[in-house]
């Protein structure tokens, strides 16, 4: 009779793992629709807040790691950018995110960043590069175009933090499609090298980039 309670026990014990992950086992697309339909009303008032933004990290998360986001409000309308941060081999996986949203009252869904009428400074975990006073150059890199920015000062030990941030601020000089189809390496250095003196100022990026791109 004791082997039976302790068998019982077991039992017991393991249900809520297998519940969990049958619960997991889901379409990850379907379960974030889910949720942001019910957190719309919240993301709509509060816009990018601490906790939206936790919640969107875990959700997106589960589908694909490296995805993110942006809300943008336009008059009582408000937008949801799915992005991939400019890396062509996550595009996928946010175009199909996108063609399963549902209809979603006052919100309207993108896949991609879109290229802006305004460049902004863009800060990743710390890491910000402002186009007003950001430097680049570019070199045909196998096909593609790699990117050198030359900054004020940055932080070499958070050089993935600033490559994500540079991604993003080129998406709005030419559109995050433009950046994932034609972008190759990333990187930076100072503006007291010697190469800097060779450079553009960021504000010319769109027209150097889609010169060298015809």
């Amino acid at each position: 009779m004791m082997y039976l309670h302790r068998a019982a026990l077991v039992c017991l014990c393991l249900l809520p793992v297998f519940v969990a992950a049958e619960e997991s086992s889901g379409d990850p697309i379907a379960e974030f629709w889910a949720w942001f339909e019910t957190a719309a009303p919240r993301v709509y008032e509060t816009g990018d807040d601490a906790i939206n933004r936790d919640d969107m990290a875990y959700w997106l998360g589960r589908i694909r790691e490296g995805l993110s986001y942006e809300v943008l409000r336009e008059g009582r309308k408000a937008e949801l950018i799915i992005s991939a941060d400019g890396r062509i081999a996550s595009f996928g996986a946010v175009d199909a995110i996108v063609n399963g949203a549902p209809k979603v009252r006052r919100w309207k869904i993108r896949a991609l960043r879109p290229r802006a009428g305004r460049l902004r400074p863009v800060t990743v975990d710390g890491a910000t590069i402002d186009p007003a006073t950001a430097f680049f150059d570019l070199y045909k890199d196998t096909g593609r175009l790699g990117v050198v920015f030359y900054l004020a000062q940055y932080d070499a030990m958070h050089i993935e933090a600033y490559r994500t941030a540079a991604r993003r601020l080129m998406c709005q000089a030419v559109g995050e499609r433009q950046v994932g189809n034609d972008v190759g390496f990333v990187d930076f250095d100072t503006l007291d090298v010697r190469d800097a003196q060779f450079s553009r100022p960021f504000a010319d990026f769109r027209e150097v980039f889609n010169g060298l791109r015809r």
